[in-house]
């Protein structure tokens, strides 16, 4: 079995074997955090499987006799397992961030040895009629080794190296598996960090993003040539394309959920270029944007496009946060609004910072805006009533956001 690459973990290591697992679960479920090129994944669910699991696969008897040895380091299963279930397996779907492959889809069975702590990709492409064809020459696999007096060390296989196929996307590179995968699954392993909160993603169908993403990028890409503003077009016109996509994948699984037939309103507190308030109103939805400052931009949107210089004042405890806002804009024109839905709390510039708050709020709720990250937690929270408590709030990440 061709080993093309070994790297050690630091000394006294205390997070694996475990730690290595969850590095593992990382690349399987999250590829797009390391490899930019992708959108995402989605998986089925994991089942206890045995060779027979691969034969919609490795119909040839030599190739299923050659892929067996290099899965199991040429001990057959029955030496180093108890059962006839030796593997726990998913097959997972990589979606590239742009479709260049037709209708094939581009799919890996992932086995999973816990005996051996040993993790076996096999890449296959399946057509729009079921049949797939499995790319022998990019079969790899990692395996964590434990050295006597050596500590750990975590090495990379690869089934037909010399056969590898790399179109720099859904198949990468071998040097950049080993020089740029390998010491990330260290890294976290080594950290083993687990998150009380979702991926952004789960909570939406990543193909419906990664179709409709690709669909807004194509539409508003002229944007960047055009831009009047001295920030980075390519920031943020993909940026708010990349937020808007989100927003509109997850309004309309809530509307097929709900049976809503009428398109979800929004206010932008903060909205600075207004792109994202454009992109969402020329989509269907009906709302506005506000900002304590016009940018040039703004004209070139047109009517359609509700944008306007304003400054509101939230319920903000303490009150010094709100005498510092108001020193910094003097001169705006001071409200005091209430809506049904912000589905933005922008401020800084950076989307990383900005919650999305949803849900049925009362009319005469008053939300917070124009806050520091730092200052957000110190909030009370948002739509909370005299008395009463926080009713249909969702906070959530943007995506973007790094998941490690």
């Amino acid at each position: 079995m061709p080993k093309l690459f070994e790297i050690t973990f630091p000394g006294e290591c205390k997070t694996l074997p475990e730690g290595f697992w969850s590095a593992v679960d990382v690349w399987i479920k999250k590829p797009h955090v390391v490899n930019k090129r992708l959108c995402g994944t989605t998986e089925t669910e994991s089942t206890d499987v045995g060779e027979e699991a691969l034969l919609f696969l490795l119909d040839d008897p030599e190739l299923l006799h050659e892929a067996l040895s290099f899965i199991t380091n040429e001990v057959p299963p029955a030496q180093g397992h108890e059962g006839e279930s030796p593997w726990s397996s998913t097959v997972r779907t990589v979606i590239p961030k742009v479709n260049s492959y037709g209708t094939n889809l581009h799919k890996e069975v992932v086995l999973k040895d816990f005996g051996r702590q040993l993790v076996s990709f096999l890449p296959f492409e399946e057509d729009s009629e079921g049949r797939v064809s499995l790319k022998r020459g990019n079969v790899y696999q990692f395996q964590l080794l434990h050295q006597d007096g050596e500590g750990w060390a975590l090495e990379l296989h690869a089934l037909a190296p010399d056969e590898w196929f790399s179109d720099g996307v859904v198949y990468p590179k071998l040097p950049w598996l080993s020089a740029d995968l390998l010491p990330k699954l260290v890294r976290w392993a080594t950290e083993c960090k687990t998150s009380e909160f979702k991926s952004t993603l789960s909570l939406l169908p990543v193909e419906k993003y990664s179709v409709m993403y690709q669909q807004l990028k194509e539409k508003y890409k002229a944007m960047v040539k055009i831009w009047p503003e001295v920030t980075d077009p390519e920031k943020f016109v993909y940026e708010d394309v990349a937020i808007a996509t989100y927003l509109l994948v997850l309004w309309a699984e809530e509307r097929a959920e709900k049976g809503l037939t009428s398109r979800q309103s929004f206010v932008d507190l903060g909205c600075g270029n207004g792109l994202l308030v454009h992109i969402l109103a020329g989509e269907g939805h009906p709302g506005r944007g506000i900002d304590v400052r016009r940018r040039k931009i703004w004209d070139m949107y047109g009517p359609q496009t509700l944008l306007e210089v304003l400054l509101l004042l939230p319920v903000l405890r303490p009150p010094l946060l709100l005498l510092r806002l108001l020193r910094k804009v003097p001169a705006t024109p001071v409200q005091e609004v209430s809506v049904q839905r912000i589905h933005r709390l922008h401020h800084g510039g950076e989307p990383s910072q900005w919650l999305q708050h949803r849900g049925g709020l009362p009319e005469d709720t008053v939300h917070q805006a124009g806050v520091s990250g730092g200052e957000i937690e110190k909030l009370p929270a948002v739509g909370r009533r005299p008395g009463g408590e926080p009713k249909g709030s969702l906070h959530s990440e943007p995506p973007g956001c790094p998941p490690e």
